[in-house]
């Protein structure tokens, strides 16, 4: 029988903190569907075509990843693309609180939750340290998805034209 696993995020950017769960994921499943979840509540500093083409470029090394997008709730992907288990990497005990509110509710809702912890060089790794850096115009290839960071520099600059006009 083959597995498949979703993990679900909103990617803004991908880092190498989530290829790591995705490549561990990867590495364990037949199949893993990284999917764009589009949270209208959260404001996201790049546009889902660019967030998509990012973790496209990040997992084209993965020959058993798709990357999808999707506007509805994790629980209901889930079950109509017959999928059993959600995957989410954790790097502390904040996250893993929250993401364990999530995973009762998605449970409750069909679709069970698998925690990965991640693996300690990239526990301090965020996408708002990420976007931070960009936006200070600091280095953040050490944190950016492997072969991503061109696309997420030129994604950024033509954003800060973008505003300028």
């Amino acid at each position: 029988m083959k597995t498949t696993v979703l993990l679900p995020g909103t990617y803004d950017p991908v880092t190498r903190g989530h290829f790591a769960v995705i490549e561990t994921a990867a590495a364990l499943f037949d199949e893993v569907r990284a999917v764009i979840f589009v949270n209208p509540d959260k404001t996201m500093l790049f546009p889902l075509s660019d967030r998509l083409e990012f973790l496209r470029l990040a997992t084209k090394v993965l020959p058993n990843v798709t990357v999808d997008s999707s506007a509805g709730l994790v629980a209901d992907y889930a079950r109509g693309n017959g999928i059993a288990f959600i995957v989410k990497g954790v790097r502390n005990e904040r996250d893993f609180a929250y993401e364990r509110e999530m995973a009762d509710w998605n449970a409750a809702h069909g679709a069970k939750t698998l925690f990965f912890p991640s693996p300690s060089e990239v526990v301090g790794i965020s996408s708002t340290s990420l976007r931070e850096r960009l936006e200070k115009g600091l280095p953040f290839d050490d944190l950016a998805a492997p072969g991503t960071s061109g696309a997420i520099l030129a994604a950024y600059r033509r954003l800060s034209l973008d505003k300028r006009d």
